[in-house]
């Protein structure tokens, strides 16, 4: 059994965010995980996948966020007469309520810091209950978290990543797979800079391709919070860091004893997953595992089952493992989901996997 609950909190720049929790219910979490979810999307499209993590066997305990610009955050946010803010003005607290900041990220000079507060708040959960944090994104999210590992200055603080147990990034965005142009990158990039960050302007995309369950793509499609627009600055970071992540400047950057844990689904359309490859091949980690799930779109949790099924059983053995004391990965524990090889060398556990999930 799994227990959600929602939460406000007045997060970084005394700015209110929208927050929500599964944990196991009857039961002490085996480990504590901090998600960052991906571009026009929000974390309640996580519900059923994160049930399934945070209920015994696996018994995560899972904390999410919606973005700036995202989700309820945003698109919903709270007024001057929500009970919340009420309450914060009255115990002394500033609070900068949201004005026209529907997928208004402000970029990565504001997501990458964001990360970082709530990484600390979630350390005090997890220390309090005696477990280690780990941190996971997707898509966007996905190259956000990579990103947050390997920065060349603050934010975060190398402290702030040292106290992780390890990263997970699932399908990230670190090529598209059918690139726009360089041309309209650099323009973008360009006219974002002349202070015209906050356009918005439209990203589309074709939901048949997030998955194979039409279920899911469906919903998606009719989601007001998935509406696919994006502001010149929080698209321009979000292709332009990706790229960034596709450099040996990056590769070398990543702490050598901090685990990683990348999967992309290998018929990918939206995220290319021979960067997704690359990046775990020719990362400095010394434990690092890549499944490249043969088949599968890009939203591998919402593929039919039992694909997320399985991909839960990967993420959970693979956190379990590390969840005290940072064990490697077993030389054949691939094999457990799917056709893959693993290579164990004393301290070191490199793998890269072809997985049939």
């Amino acid at each position: 059994m799994s227990l959600t609950t929602e939460e406000w909190v007045l997060g970084p720049e005394n700015t209110p965010f929208y927050t929500k929790r599964w944990a196991p219910k009857d039961q002490e979490p085996k480990a504590c995980i901090l998600f960052v979810h991906g571009f026009a999307e929000h974390i309640a499209r996580y519900d059923k996948f994160f049930t399934i993590l945070s209920s015994p066997p696996y018994s995560l305990h899972i904390t999410a966020f919606d973005q700036r610009g995202h989700g309820r955050t945003s698109h919903t946010p709270l007024t001057a007469s929500s009970d919340e803010v009420t309450r914060w003005k009255n115990e002394g607290k500033t609070v900068k309520l949201e004005k026209n900041g529907k997928r208004r990220t402000g970029g990565w000079g504001r997501a990458l810091p964001d990360i970082e507060w709530f990484v600390k708040r979630e350390l005090e959960v997890a220390r309090g209950l005696g477990r280690r944090l780990f941190l996971w994104g997707f898509s966007m999210g996905g190259a956000e978290v990579l990103a947050f590992a390997n920065r060349p200055h603050a934010p975060p603080s190398p402290e702030t990543v040292k106290s992780l147990g390890g990263v997970i990034s699932g399908g990230p965005l670190i090529r598209q797979t059918k690139p726009a142009s360089s041309i309209q990158v650099k323009a973008g990039s360009l006219v974002a800079g002349l202070g015209l960050g906050n356009m918005l302007i439209p990203t589309p995309m074709d939901y048949n391709h997030l998955s194979h369950n039409d279920e899911t793509n469906n919903l998606c499609k009719s989601d007001p919070f998935c509406e696919q627009t994006g502001s010149l600055r929080g698209v321009a970071d979000m292709l332009n860091g990706g790229i960034s992540l596709d450099t040996p400047a990056a590769w070398n950057a990543w702490p050598e004893s901090l685990p990683l844990l990348v999967y992309h689904g290998g018929e990918d359309s939206i995220c290319d997953p021979t960067t997704a490859k690359r990046f775990g091949e020719k990362v400095r980690a010394t434990d690092k595992r890549v499944e490249i799930i043969e088949g599968m779109y890009h939203e591998v949790h919402n593929e039919l089952s039992p694909t997320p099924e399985n991909l839960a059983k990967t993420i959970a053995e693979w956190v379990h493992a590390r969840a005290v004391g940072g064990a490697p990965v077993v030389a054949g524990a691939l094999d457990q989901v799917g056709t893959g090889t693993s290579v164990e060398e004393g301290a070191q556990s490199t793998a890269v996997g072809q997985s049939k999930l």
